[in-house]
């Protein structure tokens, strides 16, 4: 059983490096661990969704979110099984060290966004998001919100997932249908939140690569 310190726990999203690979590579954690010291994940893909080959036998850093923070840890690939969703079995190495987590990803995708503080709330839409902040589209009432404004944002990412948190709005302009098209940066989310908005962003990145628009 994985208790997110030691190793990732299932749902997880990792940060995955490779030797010679400077680029984002994600992978997930499934909820069917085998439960014997070995840890399933999904094979690594790159930001279009493109699934890198491991040779077995080759060694690969995972990093993970905790409540500590990132960790990282060294895992030699042992296996990999291409029926259904392909996945590397792996063999966790050496010891679990603080991590750091590659810079966050961005990707066009519309999802309702309600803004709130105190009694003030609006609906409106993403633009853009990533696991650090989201460009949307909000109405203005009695001039708020506005820049340098705090509010709690809260984002529905899809099949009953909703995250949310603080945010402070960075910059923003009128468009002409009366709303006000901004920039929010995200402040103190945890990091399972910052991991959800980051499944999202790679499941929509999946997306527009089979559509061809990457």
């Amino acid at each position: 059983m994985t208790d997110g310190e030691e190793l990732p726990g299932p749902r997880s999203v990792l940060d995955v490096h490779v030797t010679d690979r400077d680029d984002l590579l994600v992978s997930f954690v499934p909820d069917d661990q085998p439960g014997d010291g070995v840890l399933v994940v999904t094979v690594a893909q790159d930001r279009t969704g493109r699934r890198i080959r491991v040779p077995v036998g080759e060694d690969v850093e995972i990093i993970w979110s905790s409540r500590r923070g990132p960790r990282a840890r060294t895992a030699r690939v042992l296996e990999v099984i291409t029926g259904g969703e392909p996945t590397w079995r792996l063999e966790p190495l050496g010891s679990v060290r603080d991590g750091q987590r590659r810079g966050a990803v961005r990707a066009e995708v519309l999802l309702p966004a309600v803004l709130t503080d105190g009694p003030r709330s609006v609906e409106g839409t993403t633009l853009d998001l990533s696991e650090t902040g989201v460009r949307g589209r909000w109405p203005v009432a009695d001039g708020w919100p506005a820049v340098l404004d705090t509010v709690t944002v809260t984002l529905h990412l899809g099949n009953d997932r909703v995250v949310s948190g603080t945010a402070e709005v960075r910059r923003g302009f009128p468009v002409t249908d009366g709303r006000l098209e901004a920039s929010l940066v995200f402040t103190d989310w945890p990091e399972r939140a910052q991991d959800q908005v980051r499944a999202r962003v790679f499941e929509r990145l999946r997306q527009l690569a089979k559509r061809g628009d990457l």
